[in-house]
């Protein structure tokens, strides 16, 4: 009797290190689980995100970087300006081109090398692959006073573009996106950077010289000559570019219903014959 309770006793001790073996042995698989997602999470936050430099006060044009003006920032990708510095030594001893705000991304096209910032001509603002364009905005003397080298905006083209209806020569007016944060190298004749056009003289000024892609270029250039241009001034903090459809007329009403005119009401009299009811309109 006592041989067999000893051996039951055995039994549940060696049952009982097996289930705590087991359960450790499961804990220690959780654990080296959660590691392995932590890390494959962490991995897609790095991969979609970018350490880029940013100023941490407000630069004045015609100043050169130095180490004290710039710190680091974590940025989804996405968000990245083009041409953005990543590193110190990249940028240091540089020259702005354009004034940068505090919290703006430095981007390599509002600095220069020292030898090149005295040159105030246009082959020497143009950022590197860019190529510079003249642009005829429409209403570019509503906002010459108020744009300026240096200042990045969008460019919208005004065309009339036929419907397609067959046997019909018909066209609609149709308001195109063309491009988003365009860098402005020079208005009118003006390149300083940061320097606007005295309103005395906002008469004198009928165009502006932006930086386009060679591609881009082209583009603008058979727009202009299709149509107009109008140019929308961006916050200095914004660089996203979004995804912007053509504007007509029936867009504007599916985005502005109250815009439709009101379907005129005709007045009805009940006609019956036999059993079926008729509605007859009343003649004006």
């Amino acid at each position: 009797m006592q041989k067999q309770r000893l051996i039951i006793l055995i039994v549940g001790v060696v049952l009982g290190l097996i289930a705590i073996l087991m359960v450790s042995s499961y804990i220690k698989d959780m654990e080296r689980n959660s590691r392995k997602e932590a890390a494959k999470t962490l991995e897609k936050l790095r991969q979609n995100q970018a350490v880029v430099l940013v100023a941490s006060k407000d630069i004045p044009v015609n100043t050169s970087i130095q180490g004290s003006m710039l710190e680091t920032a974590i940025v989804p990708r996405e968000y990245v300006q083009p041409q953005v510095a990543t590193s110190l030594d990249r940028v240091s001893g540089m020259i702005t081109v354009a004034p940068i705000s505090r919290g703006e991304q430095i981007s390599l096209t509002k600095l220069s090398s020292s030898g090149q910032v005295k040159r105030r001509d246009l082959s020497s603002l143009t950022p590197f692959g860019k190529r510079a364009v003249s642009v005829i905005a429409e209403n570019i003397n509503e906002v010459s006073s108020l744009i300026k080298p240096g200042d990045n905006i969008d460019l919208i083209a005004v065309l009339s573009l036929p419907t397609g209806e067959e046997g019909k020569k018909v066209t609609q007016q149709t308001i195109i996106p063309a491009f988003q944060n365009v860098l402005i190298l020079a208005v009118g004749k003006e390149t300083e950077a940061g320097a606007s056009v005295p309103k005395g003289e906002k008469e004198k000024v009928n165009q502006i010289t932006v930086a386009l892609g060679p591609t881009e270029a082209n583009i603008m250039t058979f727009l202009q000559d299709q149509g107009k241009i109008r140019i929308s001034l961006r916050s200095a903090q914004d660089s996203q570019v979004e995804t912007a459809q053509p504007v007509t007329w029936e867009s504007v009403l599916q985005y502005l219903p109250s815009l439709k005119p009101k379907e005129e009401q005709i007045e009805t009299i009940d006609i019956y014959r036999g059993v079926n009811k008729e509605k007859i309109p009343i003649s004006q």
